[in-house]
């Protein structure tokens, strides 16, 4: 629990990652240079007091969670799975080793799954039975993570699959958010830090290099279609629209700079629809007013009760950003264009909102409001 003055808030860190990027799990070099991107990432966003070190930041241990997320001002944290089993050998962040987790630090972590956009609808198999034996409240949907692994979101079976596992439990489905989230054209450029010094990058690819994928043991072929399948990014907001409205109980929660600033406002009029923050609240600080800006403009479109917290940890540890965006004011220019976020907008979007999503209790002195639903939607 955060406290400061006479206001007190609990916070649930909607992106949590329990990752393993160290040499011994990398398969080859593309390995390598996705860890790498990632630690130039987090010595641009989490500069205070210092960065990690690389070795901790690649592998996340049981006591660098304790140190940095729950004993910090994080009450529960949710844990996103990224397996990536084509850059490392026993998987990035499986939702296997997020379950260990949990039973050693009971109370702590609330568990979601992964679809796999590379083994389409024979890797949905089961996938509801695994919701309820694990007792998965979410599931995190890469439309595309490989050249030959593309998702659409008006795929039947992927309808069908969801309706399955939110009977089962999973009711939240993530889409652009995580470390490995591509940023399509016309994204806000505050969702993507720049190089260090201000300089463009002079040396290496931004994302691993695909053209020469490596599995532990054995060097794959190139594939013939790499070229074409890499260029489609992101997801098509037209088929997020036509898959909430006909998976009304299902809440989609999608990264803040997953889309172009206008059509992710445009969603805005789905109830189901809601947005992660961790993006944003980083970028607050690189790029302050730009940032500022977009969320006074969430908060109009979406309103406070369909925004979440969530640090990306070890991207960025959470205390500062919490502390940072309840002490936030929008800087003098926007003050007339944007009212102040008071603190029952805070305490909701710091907690309350997750916490109603994935069925976290709340103390009784804490009061969010229920989920919106569709007209006709039932109860």
């Amino acid at each position: 629990m955060f406290g400061i003055a006479s206001e007190r808030y609990v916070v649930v860190d909607a992106q949590v990652h329990a990752w393993d990027g160290s040499p011994h799990n990398q398969a080859g070099p593309s390995g390598e240079a996705f860890v790498a991107e990632l630690y130039r990432r987090h010595r641009l966003l989490d500069r205070v007091p210092r960065p990690l070190p690389a070795d901790e930041f690649a592998r996340v241990t049981e006591a660098g969670l304790s140190a940095d997320v729950l004993d910090g001002c994080v009450d529960r944290a949710v844990l996103q799975p990224v397996s990536l089993d084509d850059l490392f050998v026993l998987g990035f962040s499986p939702t296997a080793w997020h379950a260990e987790l949990a039973e050693q630090l009971p109370g702590r972590f609330v568990l979601t799954g992964e679809l796999d956009p590379g083994l389409g609808s024979a890797g949905a198999r089961g996938l509801a039975a695994r919701v309820r034996n694990g007792d998965l409240r979410g599931l995190h949907l890469a439309p595309t993570r490989r050249p030959g692994g593309w998702l659409g979101l008006g795929e039947a079976w992927l309808r069908r699959v969801l309706a399955r596992c939110e009977q089962s439990g999973a009711t939240v489905a993530h889409l652009g958010v995580g470390p490995s989230a591509p940023r399509g054209p016309g994204c806000p450029d505050w969702a993507t830090p720049p190089p260090a010094g201000g300089a463009a990058m002079a040396t290496g690819p931004r994302w691993p290099q695909w053209a020469h994928p490596v599995r532990a043991g054995s060097a794959l072929p190139v594939r013939a279609r790499a070229a074409r399948s890499a260029a489609r990014t992101g997801f098509d907001p037209a088929e997020l629209r036509e898959l909430a409205r006909a998976l009304p109980r299902v809440q989609f929660v999608l990264g803040a700079g997953c889309l172009p600033t206008a059509q992710l406002y445009r969603l805005a009029r789905l109830p189901n629809v809601h947005v992660l923050l961790t993006d944003l609240l980083a970028g607050l600080r690189v790029r302050p007013l730009e940032a500022a800006r977009a969320l006074g403009s969430l908060l109009e479109a979406f309103g406070g009760h369909r925004l979440l917290f969530g640090s990306g940890y070890p991207l960025v540890r959470p205390d500062r950003l919490v502390e940072e965006f309840v002490t936030f004011r929008y800087p003098e220019v926007l003050r007339g264009e944007f009212p102040e976020i008071d603190h029952a907008t805070r305490q909701a979007i710091l907690g309350g909102n997750a916490a109603r999503l994935y069925r976290i209790s709340l103390p009784s002195w804490m009061a969010v409001p229920p989920l919106a639903r569709h007209p006709g939607a039932g109860s």
